[in-house]
C-alpha cells in the first residue's frame, strides 16, 4: 500500500496447516517484569483505588473484558464459522489498553467503546504503531485531563498483581513490554504511565536501521515468556524502518485438574463434526462430582472443571445435540452475552452433581490478524492515517496503528491444561437425577475464567480434532 510516498506491507497471518495455525495466543501469556526507565520520573500522583472499591473495581473490569470477548468471538465467527477458535482476551485487550493511554479525541471514544471501557469510570495480542513522518517532537508537560480513566488502568495493575501472585500449584503469568524506535521521542510521561500501571518494560530498539533485528528480538521474548509455545508472533515484513512502537503482552497458564483423569479411561472415540461426519479422537472419562447448570430452553449443559486449589477454572458450554445444520451451537453463540454467561455460571446456578464426565484431548494453536477485525467493530480511526490521534504518546499527530497480532495455544490432557483467550432462558438445576452424562462429543465452546475476579483469560470454541 502506497501511503503518502512510502511503500507499507500488510502482512496477514494464515492458517498454514492445522499445526500451524493453532500456534497461538499469546493469549496466554507472561510475566512480571522488573521496570526500569531512561527517563526521571515526574512528581504526578496518580489515584490509586482504595480497598473499598477494589472489589467492585475488579467486576466492571471483568464486565468489560467479558463484553468484549464474545463481541470478538463473534465477529471471529463471521468468517470462521464451523472452525476452532482460540484467543486471550485479557491478552488483546491489556495491549489495547496500553495503546489506549495515548489516544485522545474520536481515536480514544471508538477504542473505549470496543473494550467496553465505557462501562467503567475508566479506559493482546501484539500491535505496531507506524510513524508518518521523522520529525522530533518538542516535549511537554501532560495536563491531568491527559491521563484520562485512571480507574481503569488501576485495575488492570491491581489483575496483573493478583496473576502474577507466587502461586505453588499452577503456573500463571503475563507480561507486557514496550518497543520503541530508539531515535523516536515518546513523551516520557506516557511511557512512565504504561510502566506503573502495566509493568511494561521499555526497550529500545533500531526498527529504522535494523528492523528485522529488532523483529527477530521481539519474538525472542515473546518465545522466552510463553515457555517456547508462542514462536514467531510477528512474521516477516511485520515491521520496518517507519516503525515507531510495538507493544506486547504475553500470557501463559499451565495447571493441573483438581481431579485428574486417568490414563487408562482414555480410549478412541468419534467426535460429530456434524450430523452426518465424525472424526476419532482421544477422550477422557472421569465420574466424580462437578458444578453442573442445565439451561432447559437452550438445551445446554455447563459444566465447571476446577484446577487444583480453585483459583481457576475450565467451563464448558455443551449443547445436548446437534440440533441445526452446523454445529449445534448456532442459537447459544447467537443468544450468548456477557450478562447471560455471567448468570449462568455463578455459584448460585451451578449445582454441584455427580457427573459422568467424556471430554476430548484438545491442541490448538491459532493466530490471528485482527486489525480488519478491530476495524469492523469500531476501532476505525486508529488505523487510519491522518485521522489517528496518539497526540498522548507523541506531540506530533503521526502515529497511528497498523497491525495487531495475536497467537494462542491450548492443550487439554488427563492431568490439566497447558495454555499460552434478548430471550428469556428457563435455568434448571438437574438436581433430582442420581447422575448426569456430560460427553464432549460434538462442537462445545469452552473458556479458562479466573475465579477470584471472574476475569474470562481464554475463551474457545472446539468443533474437530
Amino acid at each position: 500500500v502506497n501511503v503518502g510516498g512510502e511503500t507499507h506491507r500488510t502482512v496477514r497471518v494464515e492458517d498454514v496447516g492445522q499445526k500451524e495455525a493453532q500456534l497461538f495466543y499469546i493469549s496466554k501469556r507472561v510475566y512480571c517484569l522488573t521496570n526500569r526507565l531512561r527517563t526521571q520520573p515526574t512528581t504526578q500522583v496518580i489515584p490509586s483505588l482504595s480497598q473499598e472499591s477494589e472489589a467492585s473495581a475488579m467486576d466492571s473490569l471483568s464486565a468489560s473484558n467479558g463484553s468484549f470477548t464474545l463481541d470478538l468471538f463473534k465477529k471471529l465467527n463471521e468468517s470462521l464459522k464451523g472452525k476452532n477458535i482460540f484467543f486471550s482476551p485479557w491478552s488483546i485487550s491489556s495491549a489495547l489498553a496500553m495503546t489506549y493511554v495515548g489516544a485522545k479525541g474520536n481515536t480514544a471514544t471508538q477504542m473505549a467503546e470496543v473494550l467496553h471501557f465505557k462501562k467503567t469510570t475508566g479506559t493482546g495480542g501484539c500491535l505496531q504503531v507506524t510513524r508518518t513522518s521523522r520529525g522530533r517532537p518538542k516535549k511537554r508537560k501532560m495536563e491531568p485531563e491527559d491521563f484520562k480513566d485512571e480507574d481503569i488502568h488501576s485495575q488492570f495493575q491491581a489483575l496483573i498483581s493478583l496473576i502474577n501472585k507466587p502461586q505453588t500449584s499452577y503456573l500463571l503469568k503475563t507480561a507486557n513490554r514496550l518497543y520503541e524506535e530508539q531515535t523516536f521521542q515518546f513523551l516520557s510521561e506516557y511511557i512512565e504511565f504504561v510502566t506503573k500501571y502495566y509493568h511494561a518494560e521499555p526497550q529500545a530498539v533500531n526498527f529504522k536501521k535494523a528492523a528485522e533485528q529488532a523483529r527477530k528480538e521481539i519474538n525472542s521474548w515473546v518465545e522466552s515468556q510463553t515457555e517456547g509455545k508462542i514462536q514467531n508472533l510477528l512474521p516477516k515484513g511485520a515491521v520496518d524502518p517507519n516503525t515507531a512502537l510495538v507493544l506486547v503482552n504475553a500470557i501463559y497458564f499451565k495447571g493441573k485438574w483438581e481431579k485428574r483423569f486417568l490414563n487408562e479411561n482414555t480410549s478412541e472415540n468419534p467426535f460429530r463434526l456434524s450430523k452426518t461426519k465424525t472424526k476419532p479422537v482421544q477422550m477422557m472419562f472421569l465420574k466424580d462430582t462437578f458444578p453442573i447448570c442445565y439451561l432447559e430452553t437452550m438445551k445446554v449443559k455447563i459444566a465447571e472443571l476446577p484446577y487444583v486449589n480453585n483459583d481457576l477454572s475450565m467451563l464448558i458450554l455443551l449443547p445436548d445435540d446437534i440440533e441445526d445444520k452446523s454445529t449445534g451451537l448456532e442459537q447459544l453463540e447467537r443468544e450468548l452475552t456477557y450478562e447471560k454467561l455471567s448468570k449462568w455460571t455463578s455459584a448460585e446456578m451451578m449445582k454441584t452433581t455427580e457427573v459422568e464426565l467424556f471430554l476430548p484431548r484438545i491442541k490448538l494453536e491459532e493466530s490471528y490478524d485482527l486489525k480488519s477485525t478491530l476495524s469492523s467493530m469500531g476501532m476505525k480511526d486508529a488505523f487510519s492515517q491522518g485521522k489517528a490521534d496518539f497526540t498522548g504518546m507523541s506531540e506530533d499527530n503521526d502515529l497511528f496503528l497498523s497491525q495487531v497480532f495475536h497467537k494462542s495455544f491450548v492443550e487439554v490432557n488427563e492431568e490439566g491444561t497447558e495454555a499460552a483467550a434478548a430471550s428469556a432462558v428457563v435455568v434448571v438445576v438437574r438436581s433430582s437425577l442420581n447422575s448426569v452424562r456430560f460427553k464432549a462429543d460434538h462442537p462445545f465452546l469452552f473458556f479458562i475464567r479466573h475465579n477470584k475476579t471472574k476475569s474470562i483469560l481464554f475463551f474457545g470454541r472446539f468443533c474437530s480434532p
